[in-house]
């Protein structure tokens, strides 16, 4: 008997296996980027306390990894959290959630991208005297991942799988030479946690960016149609990733800081070059450049996830009707969302070097970064009150206390602080405007919802509908 052909008109079915969903997600945290960009002013905040600070961080995060694997345990779809909102509350909270989402993954590779361009210009200058303009290595990336991303799901996450275990080796050496030599000659544990950090101002405000140094978990989600055993599969993954990155988040800042010495964190949180490139060049000597590699990994590797991640959002909305229904085309050999490919590559050519000329592409980051900051907790939010909507409606024998409602309830309070300490007070111009753009772009997506969209051919499929279409896909899951 001859095997079946594939089929041409949905995703390539369990293409991904759990160690290939599990890098995934963890790429898409990037823990090389996420330490060597962000110790430095976490450690400015809360000194030597930094360690305790992604320790609760990993806590809060956790619960909100919890609640996703709740929604992903009953619901996977390519949509991820546009289809959890959909299913749980309404369509229209779901195509709020959607087009929120386009602030996040969309311009992930954009603003990673522009990062990488920056970073890899400012040192080839400054250790070579080569001038590489950053739009170059922007331009050529992009041309990868669209590359990636367009022959198939399997050969992006083999190559992100690849570029994960590489980063993580290299920042674990570097932490563990940290350790066997520290800065000042001793190994003061009892230094990093204290109760007096906890009446420290700076404290609170290192565990806000502490949070979302940990974001990208939720990346797996929407690869729930090409994964085998989804239902297992992703919820597993989610809190997998969760929970390795907490404690690599934890080991390696701790042996950095040994490393450089406790006694000497201040000039850690003021050093003017990278601090941790400093502790590897001290270490390592010329194989500090080593270090370089593991952020350069990070950085596309976690291009490369958002990427995967808004193309089958834009596919499930497509399929819905929430966007036009040409994105739902899938490519008869690859079979890849084909026209949403497409559609990410304009937008990560267009807006990443239209923002990057007008501001530069360093401040690119950080104003995209702040503005992802707002809408994640607008989206994590939004799935947090779904959980409480599903349990409790659609399978209330399966309702518990602590996981659909403690849990969503107190990640969201943490949520609306971290929202809070970010834009209180508002940072200089141009990030000032970030808030502001958030804010105006919800706007607009209410606006979409009730005018446009009401005066166009594209209506938004009834709930019912929804659940039927979505039904099918975890059928055939």
């Amino acid at each position: 008997m001859k095997p079946s052909a594939p089929q041409t008109d949905r995703l390539r079915a369990d293409a991904l296996s759990f160690s290939s969903v599990l890098t995934q997600s963890i790429t898409h945290i990037a823990p090389a980027m996420g330490l060597v960009v962000a110790v430095q002013f976490i450690t400015s905040l809360a000194g030597l306390a930094s360690p305790l600070a992604y320790c609760i961080a990993f806590l809060i995060v956790m619960m909100l990894g919890v609640c996703l694997a709740q929604l992903a345990l009953h619901l996977p779809s390519a949509g991820g959290y546009y289809t959890y909102v959909c299913r749980s509350l309404n369509t229209k909270a779901g195509f709020l959630t959607g087009w929120m989402f386009f602030i996040y993954d969309p311009l992930t590779a954009a603003v990673n991208l522009a990062y990488l361009g920056f970073l890899v210009q400012t040192t080839l200058y400054t250790e070579t005297r080569i001038h590489c303009p950053w739009y170059v290595v922007y331009i050529g990336c992009t041309l990868l991942i669209t590359f990636l991303t367009y022959r198939g799901i399997e050969i992006s996450a083999s190559f992100v799988m690849w570029l994960t275990i590489i980063e993580m080796v290299i920042v674990v050496a570097l932490a563990i030479s940290g350790v066997m030599h520290p800065g000042d000659g001793q190994v003061h544990l009892r230094d990093f946690v204290s109760l007096h950090d906890f009446n420290r101002k700076g404290l609170y405000l290192a565990i806000v960016f502490s949070i979302f140094t940990f974001t990208g978990f939720e990346a797996v989600a929407p690869l729930a149609e090409e994964t085998s055993h989804p239902q297992r599969t992703i919820p597993r993954a989610i809190l997998t990733s969760i929970t390795l990155m907490g404690a690599f988040f934890v080991f390696t800042t701790l042996a950095i800081i040994t490393g450089w010495g406790n006694s000497r964190i201040n000039s850690f949180a003021h050093s003017v070059e990278n601090p941790v490139i400093l502790l590897a060049k001290h270490l390592w000597g010329a194989a500090w450049i080593f270090v370089l590699i593991a952020v350069i990994n990070s950085i596309l590797g976690c291009a490369i996830c958002g990427t995967n991640a808004a193309i089958r959002v834009f596919f499930a909305m497509g399929r819905a009707r929430s966007l036009p229904a040409a994105l739902d085309a899938i490519h008869p050999r690859f079979q890849t969302p084909v026209n949403a490919v497409i559609l990410q590559t304009i937008i990560t050519l267009t807006i990443g070097l239209a923002v990057g000329l007008l501001i530069g592409p360093d401040q690119e980051y950080y104003f995209f970064g702040i503005a992802m900051t707002l809408v994640l907790i607008l989206i994590y939010s939004a799935g947090n009150v779904g959980v409480f909507f599903l349990y409790r409606r659609e399978r209330p024998q399966e309702f518990r206390a602590l996981l659909h409602f403690v849990f969503p309830l107190l990640s969201t309070l943490s949520l609306l602080w971290v929202a809070y300490k970010s834009v209180v007070p508002l940072p200089d111009a141009p990030l000032r405007y970030a808030p502001i753009m958030v804010g105006s772009w919800l706007v607009a997506g209410v606006v979409v919802l009730l005018t446009v969209r009401r005066a166009s051919n594209m209506p938004l499929l009834p709930l019912e509908a929804v659940v039927s279409l979505e039904e099918n896909v975890i059928e055939r899951s």
